[in-house]
């Protein structure tokens, strides 16, 4: 039996995990405690996963200081996640952990150190790596190897929620977030760099703030502002609602205002990235387009593949995942189809917590290792710096 400590008792943190676990996976992990500073999300965890009092905590290193403990899942604000998981791996336990592993290259390398000391699994939440559309995709690619030899790949995300989603909170400074390329771009990076299949080594980026930040004072909020029945960007519920079965929460989200001075992440980039293999990407984020999707192109010697994030676009238009393969000579097309498993990301979120949990019996390596995790944020925080200085970021090596 695995037992488990969960860090953060959010919505991911409860429903993804927690109630997977306790649903589908009792024969062989538990959930022992769960630590969050929030004492009235901790009660609704409390009852939600049947815990006693004495597993809840609203201190976490009290959690990390449990006998009992195998390994934790962190779900906390991204800042946080270096200092527990180093925390964790020199007290012995396996660590899940959400994206983004860490906010930069350095705090990502001391992690991977503490793993490498403890001989512990680290496993990173890059959830599309176990979606079924995204796995084909890696295999056409690397395995069919129906494209040919990869030579240019690139990559949209399209977010249409940007405003409702980090504009109004604590990830709207870049000290928080490590920036929306860190938060928000790891994962299709991540895709990037899995399917071409190489290390990346330098990254040069433009962008800023088109349409977010401003003058406005850091402390304007909608509820309280003139305008807010006139502004397409105002919050105007500032509570949401999580209805686990067992319990339910309210819980009031920031509703900052979206063009205030103190807003220093961008929201718009465009990359290029170039990686030991020669292959050459682009990649492009927007925070303020009506579009919710993520684009992938991989275009080889043989034969070009594209696809559209099915999670999104099922959720949007109802329409079936599925790959697109253009053949160079011939002009063929194929189109194939792919089925999702259930569960959230498309069934993504199960498949990370099954291979997760499987490793930690079997002591093999996870599908989305810490090195991922390193690889992903040194484009993305390298991106963010060459955004910021104008000039091309080479991607130091340590891994």
């Amino acid at each position: 039996m695995i037992n488990i400590g969960i860090i953060g008792s959010g919505n991911r943190g409860i429903r993804c995990y927690g109630l997977y676990l306790l649903k589908k996976k009792k024969d062989i992990a538990k959930i022992v405690g769960v630590s969050d500073p929030d004492r009235k999300r901790l009660e609704v965890a409390k009852k939600v996963l049947k815990l006693d009092d004495d597993a809840i905590f609203t201190n976490t290193e009290k959690l990390l200081e449990m006998k009992n403990l195998d390994a934790i899942i962190i779900t906390s604000p991204d800042y946080t996640h270096k200092d527990i998981a180093i925390s964790a791996f020199n007290r012995g336990l396996d660590v899940l952990c959400e994206k983004p592993l860490a906010l930069t290259v350095e705090d990502c390398d001391e992690i991977l150190e503490a793993q490498r000391k403890s001989g512990k699994i680290l496993c990173v939440g890059f959830v599309l790596r176990y979606n079924n559309f995204y796995r084909k995709m890696y295999e056409i690619a690397n395995v069919e190897k129906k494209l040919g030899r990869i030579i240019i790949a690139g990559a949209i995300d399209s977010v249409s929620t940007g405003s409702q989603y980090f504009f109004h909170g604590w990830w709207r400074l870049r000290k928080n977030s490590g920036g929306l390329l860190v938060q928000k771009a790891t994962h299709s990076i991540d895709i990037l760099n899995w399917v071409i299949n190489s290390k990346p080594v330098r990254v040069y980026g433009e962008g800023g703030l088109a349409v977010f930040g401003g003058k406005e004072p850091d402390d304007k909020r909608c509820s309280s502002c003139e305008k807010k029945n006139e502004c397409p960007e105002a919050l105007l519920e500032k509570n949401i609602s999580w209805d686990y079965g067992e319990a339910s929460i309210s819980i009031e989200i920031e509703d900052k205002c979206v063009f205030a001075k103190e807003i220093d992440v961008y929201d718009h980039e465009v990359l290029t990235i170039s990686y030991e293999n020669n292959v050459k990407a682009f990649f492009v984020e927007s925070q303020f387009t009506p579009d919710y999707k993520r684009e992938f192109w991989f275009i080889g010697d043989k034969a070009r593949m594209y696809g559209i994030d099915p999670y999104i676009v099922s959720k949007k238009d109802k329409r079936k995942p599925y790959i697109e393969i253009v053949y160079r000579h011939t002009r063929e097309k194929e189109i194939i189809p792919v089925k999702l498993n259930p569960g959230g990301h498309g069934g993504g979120d199960p498949g990370l917590i099954d291979d997760f949990l499987r490793c930690c019996i079997t002591r093999e390596n996870v599908g989305a290792d810490g090195i991922a995790g390193r690889e992903s944020i040194a484009v993305c925080a390298g991106g963010e710096k060459s955004i910021e200085t104008g000039k091309i970021i080479e991607l130091r090596r340590k891994v």
